[in-house]
Formats: structure tokens, sequence, C-alpha cells
């Protein structure tokens, strides 16, 4: 409760926008005062066109005259499509109109909504081509679909099933209103059930460098979410883009917690480059590898972080210590030597064994991580080896606290005898040793 009560004051107290808001959903920024995703979304309508971004990469979803070579490297065959690509900078080449799967009738073409759960489909504008995906393997993905365009005549005629995608937006309750910005949200193609997808590897030079585009059949992975950078039709003066008060989303706090626990475990894990400084949990005990704090290049200056290595050392070697303490102990009591006496043994496991979990908690989890590692990782680690470092030395250099009562009750009750010789009253209490008092006499 005491942990749970901290993020309570971490959400009251950072209840605004910050550099850190594309890490959680729509719904949570929303809880903030002064969120620019959701202060500027705009609904979007049948017909808009809109430009598609992917939420981890930043690429917008865009395509070229080009088509896919013949043949891969590898030997596989392309249906030499239209490219469709991602790009990481705006252009005209990114923009595609939203349209429905089904013609509305002529007179009511305007003022249609898109909502999650729509059939749509996306017409590219500069080639007037529509977005396709089918049965033909992506260029590096084998297992993964291509993604092409075709005509106008191929998509109203014998392709025309190929060209349908689904819109779910992420968290959507029923058929919530697709919005720019803030609607996250997954393509999912119709016939196939696979989600549009990208990644950081480039094409070759036949794609100009620009990123593959592909579905991936893994429906339920993050990394195939997208949402709407920009309504390009959308003129200023419209009366969607008027900016209306809003009032601040409230989301219940275990929500935001586990959203928040999520949003930690994942791109932790995602930190997985090299880095100069990084160092294996092997090496930390012993600080065989330091890491850089600060560094200014013009003068050669340098905060370099290594810790004391006589306490660590010393720190680590009595781990060691405690360890060789409770296998001597075990393997004792099973050959029927009783080393430590009960009251011993349970101080021991309690306090000094506590610590010890404490350590190795903290500790030997990183060696299942695969992200980057430092020496800081380990601090909460070596402070819990230096309380066993203390605790192992109060066992072994501490007399029994059993006789040191003993002796104190006895030095008083020799005290208390002296005084009634001298004229103490019938009245006077008697202290009772510890060991009388324990055996009951």
């Amino acid at each position: 409760m005491f942990y749970l009560f901290w993020f309570q004051v971490h959400f009251a107290v950072l209840n605004r926008s910050g550099p850190g808001n594309d890490f959680m959903s729509p719904e949570f920024q929303e809880t903030l005062s002064d969120n620019i995703m959701t202060a500027n979304s705009v609904g979007i309508d049948y017909f808009d066109s809109i430009t598609l971004r992917h939420k981890e990469t930043k690429t917008y979803l865009h395509s070229h005259p080009d088509k896919y070579p013949l043949r891969y490297e590898d030997g596989r065959v392309s249906s030499q499509g239209q490219q469709v690509t991602g790009y990481p900078f705006n252009d005209t080449n990114n923009h595609w109109q939203v349209l429905p799967a089904k013609p509305f009738p002529e007179d009511q073409l305007s003022g249609h909504r898109v909502k999650s759960g729509d059939l749509i489909k996306l017409r590219h504008l500069v080639t007037d081509t529509y977005l396709l995906s089918h049965d033909v393997a992506s260029p590096y993905y084998p297992t993964n679909q291509e993604f092409t365009t075709v005509s106008l005549e191929h998509a109203d005629g014998d392709r025309y099933n190929d060209t349908v995608f689904e819109l779910r937006i992420e968290g959507a309750k029923g058929k919530s209103e697709f919005k720019s910005l803030s609607s996250h949200f997954k393509l999912i193609h119709n016939p196939t059930k696979v989600a549009m997808w990208t990644h950081t590897k480039p094409l070759p030079e036949w794609a100009y460098k620009q990123a593959e585009i592909n579905g991936n059949k893994n429906v339920q992975q993050t990394s195939n979410i997208w949402y709407v950078d920009e309504i390009p039709s959308l003129s200023p003066d419209s009366e969607r883009s008027k900016k209306e008060p809003r009032k601040i989303k409230q989301v219940p706090f275990l929500k935001k917690y586990f959203e928040l626990q999520r949003a930690i475990f994942y791109h932790n894990n995602a930190l997985t480059s090299s880095h100069p400084y990084s160092s294996q949990p092997i090496q930390w005990p012993f600080v065989l590898r330091g890491i850089s704090f600060w560094t200014q290049n013009e003068t050669r200056q340098q905060i370099y972080f290594l810790g004391n290595p006589v306490g660590w050392w010393i720190a680590s070697s009595v781990l060691a210590v405690f360890a060789g303490i409770v296998g001597a102990d075990q393997l004792s009591q099973r050959r029927g030597v009783d080393s430590l006496d009960e009251r011993t043994r349970s101080r021991f496991y309690n306090s000094t064994g506590f610590f010890f979990l404490a350590w190795a908690a903290h500790y030997l989890p990183f060696y299942l991580m695969g992200r980057q590692l430092f020496l800081h990782h380990y601090l909460p680690a070596h402070l819990a080896s230096a309380l066993v470092t203390g605790a192992l030395l109060e066992f072994i250099f501490n007399l029994d606290p059993v006789a040191l009562e003993e002796n104190v009750d006895a030095k008083l009750a020799g005290k208390v005898a002296n005084s009634s010789k001298k004229g103490g009253g019938p009245g006077t209490k008697r202290v009772v040793p510890a060991k009388e008092r324990m055996g009951g006499n």
C-alpha cells in the first residue's frame, strides 16, 4: 500500500504533458491538463485525405510509381506491383483518401464520420491507386504479406476484396469516433486478417532505402499501431477545426498504474542496442567495469562512476561467507551435529537471511534481461549486500544475548540482596534470573 501510495502522489503532482507522452495510450494522455495530442485531435470523415504514421518508427505510409523487382536477392518472386513503403518525411506521396468499402448514395456523400470497426479503402491520391494486400511474400519476411496498390478498375473488379481493410481503434468501446492524433489504430486486412506493420530495417536501393510495409500475421503485436498525423484536405475555417474547451478525463488509479508498469517493462526490454559503457551482471559485484556519468570533450574532463572497490569487494565476499555458513550448518544438521542453538539459528536466518534474499531479488533477475545493462543497476543489490555484511559481522562478533541477559539479571539480583540486608523491608521484590524465568521455576 505504501508503494502504491507514492504512485498516487506521482499521478496527482505530474498532471501536465511532458516528453514521455508518446509512451502512454491516448486514454492515459487525456488525463493530462495540457495534452497537445487530445487538444488538436479532429474527427475524420469519409473522403478526407489523411497522412498515416507508425507509432513506433514515426514513418509515414507512402507509395510511389516504382515497382517491386521481379526477384529478390534470395530468389523469391514478387507481384511487381507498385511499391508501398514507409517514408520518414512529410510528402504528398503520403496522402491517402479514406473511402467506404460500400459506396454511399450520390446525394449522401458528405457528413459521414469514420468509426472503429468500419470497413474502409485507402486511395493513394498522387497515383490514383488503391491500397491492397495479398498472399504474396513481402521483401524481407517470407511469412508476411506484401502491400501494394492497384488501379480503380481492379479495386472495383476482381481485386475488390483485397482492397478492403478493417479499422480497429485501440481501447475503443463500440463504434468510437475516428480522430486524428488521438485514435491509435490497427489496419487489418479484411480477407486475410493480417495487420499493416513496418520496422526499422531499410529496403535496398530499388526502394530508395525506405522502410518496408507488410502484413503481420501476429495481429496482437503492439508494433502494429498507427495514427493519423494530419488531415491535409481539412480547411482552416472548417467547423471541425474549431477547438472546444475539453474536460480532463478521469481514469481509475489502478488502470493508470498497470498501464505505466506495462510501458516501463516494454520500453526497458526494447533497449537492446550496444553501448560503450554497458556491462554484464557478472561484472558488477567486483566493479570490473564502471560507467561515465558526465563527459566534456573540449577539456577531456569526465566523471566516472566506479564505487569504492574495497567496500564492494568486502560486501561481495561476505555474501559467499554467508552462503558457506548456511551450507555448513545444513550439512552438520544432516549429520546430527547441532552447531547452533535454535535461537541463534533463527536470528541468523531471519535477519541476515532476509538481507541475502533482498540482494538476490535485486540482482539475479538481471541475468534474464536482454536490454542494455549498466553498473548503476546493481546499486539496490549492493545496498542489500552491505546490510548482509553488517548483520553477519554482528552475528560473528556479538555475545549471545541470552547469556548477556542472565549476567545483567544476576548483577541486579546481587544489588537487591545487598540493599535488603542494609535495611530493606519484607516487601522488597526479588529479581528472578532469566534462566529461572525460562525454566518456569
